[in-house]
């Protein structure tokens, strides 16, 4: 995919909203006033040199995934009262001592993306390392009432998500923020190129468990060889999910679009708890509804979404939304990808429906168009779209987009982590009290996460991000506010 001119550079504008303040007190009290302040900045290198230096093969998937932005997370850790932290410098010195060691077990996130003479990417593992920033902040965890709503989160990882030059750029970019009550904020920046999210999260896994002098408990497998495309293709059914688009250079992938700089985000994100009794009324709603589908917690949560949202937007009935979400190729893929594989296995459904039905139908017919397509997408769907990748690339002029429009306001983009091991994640600080996907305007419009929250069970954090107006409807929607009675008056969000 090409490349963005370095002048049209991108700044993600986080879009959690400043809780209202009549005076700049209480502000202050609310956070909206801290500052984060840059230590120092560090390239981190294998503790040991990686013995091969070598290309390694990037699977067709890897490919599609190679939009050049960075994905950006925070984990946020409150440690008991009697841990704060003393020594600044020990503590950030063992972070960068764990993470070099971790580097011998993941040396292509060392490496560097490369080109090889067909225009395809691979990584050259050259140990050339990652960025790691030290950082504090004045701020305290309870300056907010709930950590969901930190307004310094923009600053607790990078705010520069554009990826200029991938042959220089580093894969992984992390920031370590102490907070002044001795909390702590992992703020993760990292290409999407070459893992998806459930491997993102088991990189952090594992340095926390080096970090704790464990051994690791999913050591990577990089076989991204597995997913290769036969030979010849097979495209053995029709492609609903992606689409064949020219090969432009100089900008990126057909799909995104490029903000000027400082330009104001039209776009809200509020994060949503869900009780795990709210959960499994949505499901029950679901399930006794006209078209019975015996849904799963994803496939309820995901109706419900894609519902209120097309509801909250007041698209037009003859609209064509699309629910587009990934399905892990994981277990799909015959015979199952290995434990601890390291790449992209995440396939980009594109599901299609008139706006009409979604608005004025039960949420159940919504789960009924997921659970049918979960149940279409076969280890041969999933094969066949390897191959109709690799049939399109071999044409050197062709480039792979996704069959959905970020930008039109219409289609719903969603991810499932809730069975992410992200609270099994304990650098000797405790598990996380919250883990936040921080939204940016290149991503566009609408998108509702599932994560799942330190209350454990079908306990939800659903972040949603729209244009204010639609975000604004939201609160008023009947069947929203009926499985969320305690939310607040979208003034209490308003900037």
């Amino acid at each position: 995919m090409g490349q963005p001119p370095y002048a049209a550079l991108i700044r993600r504008t986080h879009s959690t909203c400043f809780l209202r303040a009549e005076s700049e007190e209480v502000a202050k009290k609310m956070g909206a006033l801290w500052g984060v302040d840059l230590k120092s900045t560090s390239v981190i290198v294998p503790a040991s040199p990686t013995p091969i230096q070598e290309r390694r093969f990037l699977s067709n998937l890897d490919q599609v995934f190679t939009g050049q932005w960075y994905m950006n997370t925070v984990w946020y850790f409150k440690p008991a009262s009697d841990h704060l932290i003393q020594d600044q410098d020990a503590f950030f010195k063992g972070l960068k001592d764990s993470l070099s060691r971790l580097l011998i077990y993941y040396p292509s996130l060392a490496g560097r993306l490369v080109k090889n003479e067909n225009n395809r990417f691979e990584v050259e593992l050259n140990d050339k390392g990652v960025i790691f920033r030290e950082a504090v902040t004045e701020a305290r965890f309870d300056d907010w009432k709930d950590i969901k709503d930190c307004t310094v989160e923009a600053k607790l990882t990078f705010e520069d998500t554009v990826i200029a030059d991938y042959s220089s750029a580093p894969l992984v970019r992390i920031q370590a923020t102490l907070f002044k009550c001795g909390g702590i904020a992992l703020g993760f920046s990292m290409a999407h190129a070459i893992h998806d999210g459930w491997a993102a999260v088991e990189f952090v896994k594992s340095w926390s468990e080096l970090h704790t002098h464990l051994q690791l408990s999913t050591p990577p497998v990089y076989a991204s060889h597995l997913m290769k495309a036969r030979d010849p293709p097979v495209v053995s059914v029709p492609i609903k999910d992606y689409i064949s688009v020219p090969k432009v250079e100089g900008s990126l992938s057909s799909n995104y679009e490029v903000f000027e700089e400082g330009a104001p985000s039209p776009y809200q994100a509020i994060t949503f708890r869900f009780t795990a009794q709210q959960v499994d009324e949505i499901i029950q709603e679901v399930r006794n509804g006209p078209w019975q589908v015996e849904a799963s917690s994803f496939v309820a949560m995901a109706a419900f979404t894609w519902k209120v949202m097309t509801e909250a937007r007041e698209l037009p009935d003859d609209t064509t939304t699309r629910y587009v979400y990934p399905i892990s190729c994981r277990q799909r893929w015959q015979p199952p990808l290995p434990r601890g594989f390291a790449g992209n296995t995440a396939h980009l459904s594109s599901l299609a429906a008139k706006a009409g039905d979604i608005k004025n139908k039960h949420v159940s017919y919504a789960a009924k168009l997921i659970y049918d397509d979960l149940s279409c997408t076969t280890a041969e769907y999933l094969k066949s779209v390897i191959d109709w990748m690799e049939i399109e690339l071999q044409k050197n002029d062709r480039d792979i987009g996704f069959a959905c429009n970020f930008y039109s306001g219409t289609d719903v983009q969603s991810t499932s982590m809730v069975n992410f091991p992200i609270f099994e994640v304990d650098f000797g600080w405790g598990t996380p009290i919250h883990n936040s996907f921080t939204f940016q305007p290149l991503l566009g419009d609408g998108h509702a996460y599932l994560f799942p929250s330190p209350e454990g069970g079908r306990s939800r954090l659903v972040p949603i991000y729209m244009k204010r107006l639609a975000m604004k409807n939201l609160f008023r929607n009947e069947l929203f506010r009926r499985f969320q009675p305690g939310l607040k008056d979208y003034s209490y969000y308003s900037d």
